[in-house]
């Protein structure tokens, strides 16, 4: 399986312009060997806070018809970052995954948000669990930016039966060891694929972003690994039986005992 991730500059609160960089960057790569394209967190709108209830999508409304377009034009499953998204229950941090029948299959409300990015004074947390989903046969989950430090997260998916696991993020470059030390752990204590996009450049609100979007395998070694700075379409080919190999040589999952835990 190939995974295609995009790591771009977002242009902060300008939608239209962040819907053509989408279009471009599709436009001049070669994707026809790719199973699955794999978008950052917020990647319409940056964190332009201020100006939220302008810009949030309607229950992922028109950014789901937009994605739901592009995997039926490529033919391909995407994995669609996050949006801001007006709910009934507020504005949430939503993910969302569409396959290449244009079906959306998926959705995921940010559940932790990040204090440092000010989301709890604009946002409100997700309140369903973390769940799979399946995309060509594959059982996947996906989970946003802050998610990353709470392993509990990780760990349910991974017992739910997820070979692969997607973050999507705008994590600042002043904590990129920290964002390269949890995806690599989180691969090895579930012995599952971590696949993360991450945004490069500096927004207005003061924060400049780490890139290194990454693809690692289930013993926690770089298949395939972006830079901080640059703008990059990361390819990355996965072979999904090293899990049932992986797992046999270190059966953690059977030697668990959560009786007693």
């Amino acid at each position: 399986m190939q995974i295609m991730v995009l790591q771009f500059e977002i242009k902060f609160g300008d939608v239209n312009a962040n819907i053509k960089k989408i279009e471009s960057l599709l436009q001049d790569t070669e994707i026809e060997n790719s199973n699955i394209i794999v978008l950052p967190e917020l990647w319409t709108t940056g964190y332009d806070l201020e100006n939220i209830n302008k810009l949030a999508t309607d229950n992922l409304e028109p950014m789901k018809t937009f994605i739901q377009k592009l995997a039926k034009e490529y033919n391909i499953n995407i994995v669609a970052g996050s949006v801001m998204n007006k709910k009934s229950e507020g504005i949430m941090n939503t993910s969302f995954v569409v396959n290449r029948n244009g079906e959306c299959i998926h959705e995921y409300s940010k559940i932790h948000l990040v204090p440092m990015m000010k989301e709890p004074e604009y946002m409100v947390g997700g309140n369903n669990k973390a769940s799979t989903f399946e995309l060509d046969g594959v059982n996947m989950g996906v989970l946003i930016c802050y998610d990353l430090r709470f392993p509990e997260l990780f760990r349910r998916l991974a017992l739910g039966g997820a070979k692969i696991i997607y973050v999507v993020a705008e994590w600042p470059i002043e904590r990129t060891n920290q964002w390269l030390t949890l995806l690599k752990a989180r691969a090895i204590e579930n012995q599952c694929f971590i696949v993360a996009s991450n945004i490069v450049g500096k927004q207005p609100i003061g924060a400049e972003f780490a890139g290194n979007s990454i693809i690692i395998d289930a013993l926690g070694n770089v298949i395939e690994k972006a830079d901080s700075k640059e703008e990059t379409v990361l390819f990355g080919r996965i072979n999904l039986g090293d899990i049932k190999k992986v797992r046999s040589e270190v059966p953690i999952f059977t030697s668990r005992r959560p009786e007693i835990y």
